[in-house]
């Protein structure tokens, strides 16, 4: 049976703004409709049903329950129950333009003879999904059909590329990963801007906690949330955690050099990338009236603490039965200790770029991630906040890593979240290297940098290293900032020659940022881990 003829039981007649009655499965339809076409981005293509066009106007299906309306471009006649492939030209806007491929699917004589000898109905899913596994690749013999069809089935709402990739790559089709597929291929993916977002809920939720006049559930979840990020992961014992305070890592003083009690705040000793004098005075203040020791006090104000250190001392208060409780709400909703939070948290789960290369340091960063992670998942199901901003971005961030998990499986890749100097910059760092080259120890190794810069905007930067040569790509979509790179490049020049490399830089305006997933799915299976290798982080 047609989808147009079940479309036609629902609402035949309709048409946009002639006041006929939208039926809650067609709305519901056009909704689904406009969430996958979200998902793509324009170039990429689609394929559908015409079910009505007028003008050039027209209502498609694409896919199981979901109806899309577009303008067309071009002068293609297309009819009622074809079926067909668009080009997607606009989908940011309030309407959605499509331009005709010119051809029609249902009618490809490849398509029709796969689904014939699999057994399987003609119509626009699986004609769709018999294309997409040719432009993959994959066999589309009865029993590959069969298979890629139950996928298809079970998950109505998922693109039906995206299932044929993921069935390429062998990655299982849940709606976790379904969602981290998508993300990573539109560049919604970073891990390092989901941790930020979860430094910034734990102040939410714990405003939720307390809203109805229940201080011990706030103070509790907070007591929950400090044995979580003060967690140390594997292998990271006391010398681990020395190392981590002489990197500044985890341990970061909160001021320069201590300073004798009374005279830490004279002269902004303590460091306003921190806390600055007024937030320190103010929490050494809240610290006091929540009935903390003064002999942590004193030590908090001579600088001889560091953030773990202090925040250990909090949560030690917090366990106490005969605390204060509206003055320890005073200090857990201070600046001064959000800005500690935060400051841990940022030293916790970001790495420096000096740290890449240090043998160990990738390995560490995910264990303590990930048994973080699960801990702070518990706190938040124990305090039954698990449809929450903050629950939200822990479970990303723990699919997150499981799909990167998985991914390793097949392509060994890792996305390091870089902690760069300025407090409004975030990067991503993807590398990979040809695993045929790897073998021979003669290959190029090659990484992609996103930065998304304060004053410069969005920087993709693809670097190649062969031997002592680097080829280096940047793409900007600011032509200016693209200019004032070109004008100052000689200063990583002068820096890469002084430690042997030479360097060829080009120069490149693009619209959209690079899409790290498309040069992943571009290598194939050809992709393995910079096991011995490191760039030299300090040029």
């Amino acid at each position: 049976m047609k989808l147009s003829a079940f479309f036609g039981q629902i609402n035949q007649n309709y048409v946009e703004n002639t006041g006929t009655e939208i039926t809650p499965a067609m709305e519901q339809g056009l909704k689904n409709g406009k969430e996958a076409i979200l998902l793509k981005l324009p170039g990429q293509t689609i394929s559908g049903e015409v079910l009505m066009k007028e003008g050039s106007d027209v209502l498609l299906s694409i896919g199981k329950n979901q109806l899309l309306q577009a303008r067309l471009e071009g002068n293609m006649s297309v009819l009622p129950g074809q079926l067909l492939a668009f080009q997607i030209k606009n989908n940011s806007g309030s309407r959605v333009v499509l331009s005709p491929l010119f051809e029609n699917i249902g009618q490809d004589p490849n398509v029709s003879r796969a689904l014939r000898a699999a057994g399987l109905p003609e119509n626009s899913i699986t004609a769709g999904m018999v294309r997409a596994m040719m432009q993959e690749g994959l066999s589309i013999d009865r029993q590959a059909l069969y298979q890629m069809n139950r996928v298809v089935s079970a998950n109505p709402q998922a693109d039906l590329q995206t299932l044929v990739q993921m069935q390429r790559l062998s990655l299982p089709a849940t709606p976790e990963n379904i969602a981290q597929f998508e993300a990573y291929k539109n560049y919604h993916h970073q891990i390092g801007q989901s941790l930020l977002d979860i430094a910034d809920a734990f102040s939410q939720t714990f405003q939720e906690l307390t809203g109805g006049g229940s201080l011990k559930e706030g103070i509790s979840f907070y007591q929950d949330v400090l044995s979580a990020v003060l967690l140390k992961g594997a292998g990271e014992g006391e010398a681990g955690e020395a190392a981590a305070q002489a990197q500044g890592s985890a341990g970061q003083p909160l001021s320069g050099e201590g300073a004798p009690a009374g005279e830490a705040l004279s002269g902004g000793a303590f460091s306003e990338e921190i806390l600055t004098p007024a937030q320190a005075r103010e929490l050494a203040a809240q610290m006091r009236q929540a009935g903390m020791p003064e002999q942590a006090t004193k030590a908090f104000l001579a600088n001889r603490l560091t953030t773990r250190e202090l925040l250990g001392e909090i949560e030690g208060l917090l366990t106490r039965e005969d605390v204060p409780e509206r003055a320890v709400f005073e200090l857990l909703e201070g600046k001064g200790f959000k800005a500690l939070l935060k400051s841990h948290m940022t030293n916790q789960w970001l790495l420096d770029p000096q740290e890449v290369g240090r043998e160990g340091s990738v390995d560490r960063l995910y264990e303590r991630l990930n048994s973080q992670m699960n801990r702070l998942s518990q706190a938040l199901s124990q305090a039954a906040r698990v449809d929450t901003p903050l629950a939200r971005a822990v479970a990303n961030v723990n699919s997150n890593i499981d799909f990167m998990n998985q991914l390793n499986h097949m392509f060994n890749y890792v996305q390091l979240p870089l902690k760069m100097q300025s407090k409004n910059a975030g990067g991503e760092l993807f590398v990979y290297t040809n695993r045929k080259s790897l073998a021979r120890k003669d290959g190029s190794v090659s990484a992609l940098l996103h930065l998304d810069m304060e004053h410069l905007g969005g920087v993709d930067v693809h670097v190649s290293l062969t031997d002592q040569r680097v080829a280096t790509k940047f793409y900007l979509q600011d032509e200016g900032a693209l200019d004032l790179i070109a004008q100052n490049i000689s200063i990583l020049n002068k820096r890469l020659e002084d430690r042997g490399y030479s360097m060829n830089a080009e120069f490149i305006h693009q619209d959209e940022t690079a899409n790290v997933m498309e040069e992943i799915l571009k290598q194939g299976k050809s992709i393995s881990p910079l096991a011995g290798y490191s760039f030299d982080a300090r040029a």
